[in-house]
């Protein structure tokens, strides 16, 4: 009885808490990426399965029932619900979800979907028709030695599902991913994975990204991932669209996981990660200065297996302006209500220069993340989130102020 007392307690709070909250988020953080941990469940949960032609075919899937707040100030001024700034933004989102996920694999072979429905409540400005492919992907084993494989996968997948970050990888893959896989006795488990996707089919624009790693280094616990991600590699007529994707990031990554003593139970994790856009300049947005710099440290504990399973996640996060672009962003940000570019009044480099020394984007912050998830039944998770940020630097204006408060109800098989 003591654990559903605990979650009485949770959803007392949330909904206290969302009683008194000040605003939703933007569009882009709705329709947010994965939970890695919840992701991770999920993936044990492939029930239902069927066996014919030599493969076998499993089906996974998850609802959601979500509410956001936000409150999200802009030189002072609120810029969500009654009396905002932004018109027509509500000050708390309710969402409905439905994901399905579809895998088949034979010997050495495999196919991965994911269809997500994503859908904003209510019977006046809701929506019933968004729906959306996250995930379409087939592969083939190249080989597959004793103690190394080679793969090649193609489709679309998100960027975070092969890459690890904190602030960046958000953005869909539409391309070709090379994997390369070893076990190194008393070293540890090496790995690269890598390869071109598409950007722009209308100009031709390419980009390209890869990582290497090295896991359990001398079977410690200890782990390093270095990453680099090109999106520099097209140059047109448009000046605030160069700008836009003037990024090449590299960025190096170190962790520990353990188990932590019997009392606990529990994996525990603590990483840190930096990262420099190589490409970056100083331009009019940035006062002439290269604000190309970020960084990230935590710690997670537990994961989501069984009944009253929970899981934590905790990390700081330093982001410049020019760090991270806008369309491949994953950190906390800044809620940016009115979706305004930082070199442009609109993303991708549209609409009009923004003026001297003044950029929104969804960089330039420092601020703190925490997400908590539990699992109430073998089915059932309930995941809330709280972030916050405010401005890196106040050189680049307008001085923001952002808080996020999320639950949701998860049901998953």
């Amino acid at each position: 009885m003591r654990h559903y007392f605990f979650v009485l307690w949770i959803l007392s709070f949330s909904l206290l808490f969302a009683v008194d909250s000040e605003g939703d988020s933007s569009e882009q953080i709705l329709n947010q990426i994965d939970i890695k941990a919840l992701r991770d469940w999920i993936d044990t949960k492939r029930k239902v399965t069927v066996k014919e032609r030599g493969g076998g075919l499993s089906l996974s899937g998850e609802v959601r029932v979500e509410l956001q707040s936000v409150s999200e100030k802009k030189n002072g001024l609120q810029q969500r619900g009654r009396g905002g700034q932004v018109p027509d933004t509500a000050r708390h989102a309710w969402d409905v979800e439905m994901n399905l996920m579809l895998d088949y694999r034979t010997e050495r072979t495999w196919l991965a979907t994911k269809m997500k429905f994503d859908n904003n409540m209510g019977i006046e400005k809701g929506s019933s028709d968004h729906i959306s492919l996250d995930r379409a992907v087939f592969g083939v084993h190249l080989v597959n030695a004793e103690t190394y494989t080679i793969n090649l996968e193609v489709g679309r997948s998100a960027l975070i599902y092969t890459f690890d970050s904190k602030v960046q990888f958000g953005a869909i893959m539409d391309g070709l991913l090379f994997k390369y896989d070893q076990a190194l006795e008393n070293i540890g488990d090496l790995f690269f994975h890598g390869g071109p996707f598409l950007v722009n089919r209308n100009i031709d624009h390419y980009a390209y990204v890869g990582e290497f790693g090295l896991l359990n280094i001398g079977r410690t616990g200890f782990y390093s991932k270095l990453s680099a991600i090109n999106w520099n590699t097209k140059r047109t007529h448009n000046k605030l669209r160069n700008d836009a994707f003037r990024f090449f990031n590299i960025q190096w990554m170190w962790g520990y996981t353990t188990l932590l003593p019997k009392m606990w139970e529990k994996n525990l994790t603590l990483y840190a990660g930096g990262l420099v856009n190589a490409a970056a300049r100083g331009t009019d947005t940035t006062r002439g200065a290269k604000e190309r710099f970020a960084w990230y440290m935590g710690c997670s504990m537990g994961k989501l297996r069984k009944k009253w399973d929970w899981s934590l996640n905790v990390n700081y996060q330093w982001v410049q302006a020019q760090a991270v672009p806008d369309f491949d962003f994953k950190g906390i940000g800044r809620g940016n209500a009115a979706k305004e570019g930082l070199y442009s009044s609109k993303n991708m480099g549209e609409g009009s220069p923004n003026p001297y020394g003044e950029g929104v984007g969804r960089s330039n912050y420092r601020g703190w993340a925490m997400e908590f998830l539990y699992l109430l039944t073998d089915n059932i998770t309930i995941y809330q989130e709280w972030r916050q940020s405010i401005n890196q630097t106040s050189r680049i204006k307008p001085l923001m102020s952002y808080k996020q408060y999320e639950i949701e109800l998860i049901y998953g098989f």
